[in-house]
Formats: structure tokens, sequence, C-alpha cells
């Protein structure tokens, strides 16, 4: 007799995909709001307006996930950001997606 015993996989669905790739628009468009920011209301205070109205609108987003990730990265690394540098820029903008990203 066949049991119906709940094996787990490790295949993404449908379903985690096209919630993967939201996660990563809002981190897209968050991204960009950063970078054109550079006075008030601050770096922090954009990207958690970003996340928010994201989640609203998408309800498949963790907004709770995000806001936590987002509060785990300083303000200085927010900075980095909008940095002139190429190279700094480009290592807080990977630290921002890898935080955010692991919300999906």
């Amino acid at each position: 007799m066949k049991t119906d015993d709940a094996t787990t996989s490790t295949t993404p669905t449908s379903h985690d995909k096209r919630t993967g790739r939201r996660v990563g628009a809002v981190v897209a468009v968050a991204l960009f709001g950063l970078a054109a920011c550079t006075s008030d209301p601050g770096a922090r205070r954009v990207a958690e307006d970003i996340i928010r109205a994201e989640a609203e609108a998408n309800s498949d987003l963790d907004e709770q996930c995000m806001l936590d990730a987002l509060e785990g990265i300083p303000d200085s690394e927010l900075d980095q950001i909008t940095s002139s540098n190429e190279d700094t820029r480009a290592q807080a903008q990977a630290a921002f997606e890898a935080a955010l990203g692991a919300c999906n």
C-alpha cells in the first residue's frame, strides 16, 4: 500500500520564481531611488517608502522581511550606493540586493 508521505522538493515552483522576480524588481526600483537620493529624506527613508509601496501593490512580497533586511544595513552602506566611486557603489549595491533578495 502506498503512503502519501510529504516530500520536500528543492525545485523552485513557478510561484517561487515569480516572487523572486518581484523582489528583484523591488531591489532595482529601490536602488534607482537610492542612487537618485542625495538629500532629505535620506536613503533609508526612500528605500523604506519604496518597499512599502511595492509591497502594497504586490501581496506576494514580504514587506516585513525586506524592512528588517534594510534595518540591518548601516546608513554608511546605503550612502555608498550614491558614491561616485564605481567599485564602492557596486559593492554597496550588491550587499543591498543580497539582503533584500533573501526575502523571496
